[in-house]
């Protein structure tokens, strides 16, 4: 869950229903102590209703030389595909003054096959003061709980305008920083930077791991074009860079086994939002 709470801008949510499907690929890279090359490809779709989101991704991965990743003993392909689902609610309460609360928790499940211990839960709670210049600035805590690895940190978050219309605007935070420029009501660029961790339960008899977990992180830097062809829907779509990539291997009981970096590999997003 990112601690920058205004994806859409402060005391903002949906009106009436949101979809929106996702296609992500990350170009073939290697790792930086072995052979293998592997590519990932993932699909999404997600719908947010008021201030509730549920979501489902699937990743697949394509392999090359997958024996000489030093992660299966026996050569065999580490994993096909992984699963994620998740729901979450995101709420502004409006304060005296120009302050505002925002308060947000989720529930997600990220696998291989079974669904058993796969389950994480995350909250954040951030309080917003809005400046008559334009800016917004938040400060609060995120907290987050997975039976591998659980985080408690504070949040500080700025925003400027809001990401919509003609003009600049910002939104500074982690694990999000983008920065948006509207040349007009249905065109605009963003670039930005995103630090994102996400942990898999690996199937019963996976040749990596049996019941245990895959960790992966990274950083990406990206630059999207944001297009409205007709009223109430959303083209975006771009090319971005992934770096500071690491791969981590856990058993069942949450130890870790094994540690890999990976190099550095371009990627392309597109994503389509209907608003009904």
């Amino acid at each position: 869950m990112s601690s920058a709470a205004f994806a859409e801008g402060p005391g903002m949510y949906n009106q009436g229903l949101k979809l929106k499907t996702v296609l992500k690929h990350t170009a073939e890279s290697g790792f930086k102590d072995h052979e293998t090359e592997v590519s990932r490809t993932m699909y999404g779709v997600q719908a947010e209703y008021s201030f509730f989101t549920l979501g489902y991704d699937y990743s697949s991965y394509s392999w090359d030389d997958p024996g000489n990743a030093g992660i299966t003993e026996n050569g065999d392909t580490p994993w096909d595909g992984l699963n994620n689902l998740y729901l979450s609610a995101d709420v502004v309460f409006p304060l005296r003054d120009q302050w505002s609360l925002n308060a947000a928790a989720g529930l997600s499940s990220s696998f291989e096959k079974e669904i058993s211990r796969s389950f994480g839960a995350s909250a954040r709670i951030i309080f917003f003061r809005a400046f008559d210049n334009g800016w917004t600035a938040g400060i609060g805590a995120v907290g987050g709980y997975h039976p591998v690895r659980s985080i408690f940190i504070p949040a500080i978050a700025l925003a400027y305008a809001a990401p919509a219309g003609e003009g600049w605007s910002a939104r500074i935070g982690v694990p999000a920083t983008m920065v948006s420029y509207g040349f007009d009501k249905d065109f605009a660029l963003q670039a930005g930077v995103n630090y994102s961790s996400r942990i898999y339960r690996l199937e019963n008899k996976s040749p990596v791991s049996k019941k245990g977990y895959f960790r992966e992180r990274s950083i990406r830097l990206g630059v999207q074009a944001e297009w409205s062809p007709v009223q109430n829907m959303v083209v975006q779509a771009g090319p971005y860079y992934m770096v500071a990539r690491k791969w981590q291997i856990f058993d069942r009981r949450e130890n870790r086994l094994n540690s890999m970096d990976l190099k550095n590999t371009p990627g392309v997003e597109v994503s389509l939002a209907w608003r009904f």
